[in-house]
């Protein structure tokens, strides 16, 4: 039998290399999203700024959650100073040094990282030229500065400026540190430091012969409220993007892992069902011989074995490639740190080969069932005609995907909050695998309106054209499928995020009623500029605004139902709301936020947590502080300015930095105010131009999106190229036959034209039509509108593309099988 299969593939060799392409592709898409995930896992960002330290203490960055993957804290954790002492009474212990850095900003816009000269030793930092710093306006500076001793240089935390004279250079021992750094005294830290008596991170070194594992178990255990971090680990904690990678790596791969999965699996199974539907007649042949069906069974799968075994370790091995171009992108998307090291290990490549293989199996035995069952003299008979009728199974499951994702889609207009968007976003993908399972039918409908359309073009290739595609409905329908599949996962991952932006902008430009933003050249703004902007004569309203992200469960904890993620959060200065800010009250006031227990929530938050005003919820800010706040207002643009409104005095102390991010400033006469207020080395520009809440944070996640997006439209487009051109190839005799009977290249030629048109336009409109009612949807949940938003060019270049994609992979492989004498077809 396994030398009957091998004999087979020989014999059927192009179907075999449609196989091997479509195998060889999914292995190797899957094995790159898999590196990915283990990455996720198991990478890590080498250790920089602390790789003189054994150990590495932190509060936790992360908030747990249960049967899931932690959420990381936006905001930089904090340490109370004392942790210091604790930490060094551990035995084991040689020394522990605190860093408390803050960045500071050149003329020039460069961030500059400040510390205390006593944390110089957590890399260490060694003087290559000058002395300590004794004052506080003296500083040391690491040679990416572009100072010398005896300089002056000017850095500014916030918009104010600081003068300080160059006391020396220093140099890191043992590693490389790109940013500049800077070291001032300990007073002169503390003073920029906006956190008080807290720290940020300890480096600790292990007395001689201390195991550095184990003393960080025993800090641990004896210190509590602490995380350590040891060997590559610690890289993970020096910077804030650090410590999130590996989360953003596992949930934006993990996600896109299990669409491409499908969609591999999807492919692989087609692929192969139309292999074995172009060697019915060798079947039926093989069955009026007296073959039995276990052994029509047995040949298929061993040959399907042979083939998908060698396809998928040769694309195993590309997909280690492609899984390093995409960490590039999602590193210059902000997912991840630009030195994130990916974790290479042989297991995705293990897992791909696996799953592939199984995959492929899977697919033989289900495609062979049917042909390997039938009588002899039924197989011959139907050896060369396809039969339209599909099983009441399928039927029956592609009727139920599709009504499912139909309901799914409709979720909003009942349901409210988040919880309710996850429908139609996941809708698309059952409502295509439904019209996959019903393609044929589908096919026929649309022939049958498309006939008289096809018959009354002038000649003959219209009439064949026409013959053609109501003989062949699920050869057709086996091409329609992969491209609808194309654009329906286009629509879905470009438009959903188009149609939130655009309500976003509409509300952030609704909303913003002040005249004039002011931000800093580079980093945010103090307390202490605000004011003097609001002492600018015409300057009748400034308010901070401090933009960051809480962690919220919307779940149902007492049921043990999770649903952790963060929410964008803004910090106001609410007696100067009215003159700046309209954020639709619709309950309440924004005057009540008064204190450090009081909160506005959007109208969505709301529903989604089902509080009104007067109500208290729990919510986590982004430096990982619990905040219990009640309800003094609710609000309708959550898009715009997030979900939870806060006064920006509280806000700030929970942010990073401690600073505004910008400043909206009402004035009598703006063009005059704008010229005063950029005298003081601030950026002025109009309101018209500020992003909405959270809007940084989704451009990166939607661009990170978009290009693995491309990397999957990519593997379709070159899936359904073989899958087109293997099914073109296989009609030589057909075309044979019809030369013999009279008809000219060029008649066939434009018969295949007129059918790859029909093939392109009917997936075009199948995958526009899946789309429609998923996106009115969502656009529904977020406006209360049903239109979403359709950029029209990104729209036409799909469409275009898509077209052009099935029309030549159908007329192009035509042309080169009329290339070859007549006589040698058959």
């Amino acid at each position: 039998m396994w030398s009957l299969a091998r004999a087979s593939a020989r014999y059927h060799l192009r179907s075999v290399i449609g196989v091997v392409v479509a195998v060889l592709l999914a292995s190797a898409l899957t094995t790159a999203l898999g590196v990915l995930v283990e990455s996720g896992l198991r990478g890590g960002v080498p250790v920089q700024r602390f790789a003189g330290s054994d150990v590495v203490v932190g509060a936790p960055q992360s908030q747990l959650v249960p049967d899931d993957v932690d959420v990381p804290f936006p905001e930089r954790a904090l340490l109370p100073r004392d942790t210091v002492s604790d930490i060094a009474a551990v035995p084991g212990v040689a020394s522990a040094s605190a860093d408390a850095p803050v960045t500071l900003v050149t003329t020039e816009g460069e961030t500059v990282s400040a510390h205390a000269w006593s944390a110089a030793a957590v890399t260490p930092f060694a003087l290559t030229s000058g002395v300590q710093p004794a004052s506080g306006d003296q500083v040391v500076v690491t040679d990416a500065l572009g100072a010398e001793v005896g300089d002056t240089v000017e850095l500014s935390r916030g918009g104010v400026p600081h003068t300080y004279a160059v006391v020396g250079i220093a140099s890191p021992t043992g590693t490389a540190i790109d940013e500049p750094q800077a070291f001032l005294t300990q007073q002169a830290a503390a003073a920029l430091w906006p956190h008080g008596d807290t720290v940020a991170l300890i480096g600790v070194t292990a007395e001689p012969g201390t195991d550095a594992d184990a003393l960080a178990a025993s800090i641990a255990e004896q210190v509590p409220g602490v995380r350590t971090y040891t060997g590559a680990a610690r890289g993970d904690v020096e910077t804030l993007e650090g410590a999130s990678a590996r989360t953003n790596l596992i949930a934006l791969s993990g996600s896109l892992a299990g669409i491409a999965l499908i969609i591999a699996l999807f492919v692989v199974a087609s692929t192969l069902s139309l292999s074995l539907a172009q060697r019915r007649r060798d079947i039926a042949l093989l069955r009026a011989v007296g073959a039995g069906p276990r052994q029509i069974r047995g040949l298929v799968v061993r040959e399907t074995g042979i083939i998908s075994t060698g396809a998928a370790l040769v694309g195993a091995l590309p997909g280690y490639g492609l899984a390093l171009l995409l960490a590039d992108q999602f590193a210059n998307a902000g997912v991840i740190s630009p030195d994130f090291a990916l974790a290479i290990s042989p297991l995705p490549g293990a897992a791909a080969v696996v799953l592939m293989v199984a995959a492929s199996l899977l697919a033989a035995v289900i495609s062979a069932r049917r042909p390997s069952r039938m009588a002899p003299i039924d197989a011959l008979v139907q050896s060369n005609v396809e039969t339209p009728d599909l099983s009441r199974g399928r039927v029956i499951t592609g009727v139920v995907l599709l009504g499912t994702g139909v309901v799914a889609s409709l979720l909003p207009l009942v349901l409210p909050g988040d919880a309710a968007l996850a429908g139609p976003a996941s809708a698309a993908l059952a409502m295509i695998i439904g019209a996959a399972l019903l393609g044929p039918r589908i096919v026929e409908i649309v022939l049958t309106a498309a006939g008289p359309l096809l018959r009354r073009l002038p000649g003959a290739p219209g009439v064949l054209a026409d013959a053609n595609a109501r003989s062949f409905t699920r050869r057709l329908s086996t091409a329609v499928v992969p491209l609808a599949l194309g654009i329906t996962l286009a629509i879905v991952q470009l438009f959903v995020p188009a149609t939130v932006a655009t309500e976003a902008a509409a509300q952030s430009s609704e909303g913003t009623t002040a005249d004039l933003t002011v931000s800093a050249p580079a980093g945010g703004l103090s307390s202490s500029i605000a004011h003097d902007v609001a002492t600018r004569d015409g300057v009748t309203a400034v308010n901070p605004v401090t933009r960051s992200s809480v962690i919220v469960d919307t779940g149902i904890p007492e049921y043990d139902v999770h649903m952790v993620q963060p929410k964008p959060i803004q910090g106001i200065d609410p007696s100067a709301a009215d003159g700046t800010l309209d954020l639709d009250v619709t309950a309440g006031t924004l005057a009540d936020l008064t204190d450090d227990e009081s909160i506005a929530v959007s109208e969505s938050a709301a529903l989604t947590l089902g509080v009104g005003v007067g109500d208290t919820i729990d919510i986590t800010l982004g430096d990982g502080v619990p905040l219990t706040a009640t309800v003094v207002a609710t609000y309708e643009r959550g898009l715009g300015f997030g979900d939870y409104t806060v006064d920006s005095a509280l806000l700030t102390q929970h942010t990073t930095t401690g600073l505004a991010d910008y400043l909206l400033v009402d004035a009598a006469d703006p063009s005059a105010v704008a010229a005063s207020i950029a005298d003081m080395g601030l950026r002025v520009t109009s309101t018209d131009t500020m992003d909405a809440a959270g809007a940084a944070d989704a451009e990166s996640q939607s661009w990170a999106s978009i290009v693995a997006l491309m990397l999957i439209l990519g593997f379709i487009a070159l899936a359904v190229v073989n899958t087109l051109v293997m099914a073109t190839t296989e009609r030589r005799n057909e075309f044979a036959l019809l030369r013999r009977l009279g008809a000219t290249p060029g008649q066939v030629t434009t018969m295949t034209f007129l059918e790859s048109s029909m093939i392109s336009v009917l997936a075009v409109v199948l995958g526009t039509a899946i789309t429609l009612i998923p996106l009115a949807g969502i656009a529904f949940g977020v406006s209360g509108q049903l239109i979403p938003t359709f950029p029209p060019v990104i729209y036409g270049l799909l469409v275009g593309g898509t077209l052009l994609l099935g029309i030549l992979s159908i007329v192009l492989p035509t042309r080169s099988a009329l290339r070859a004498p007549l006589t040698s077809l058959s």
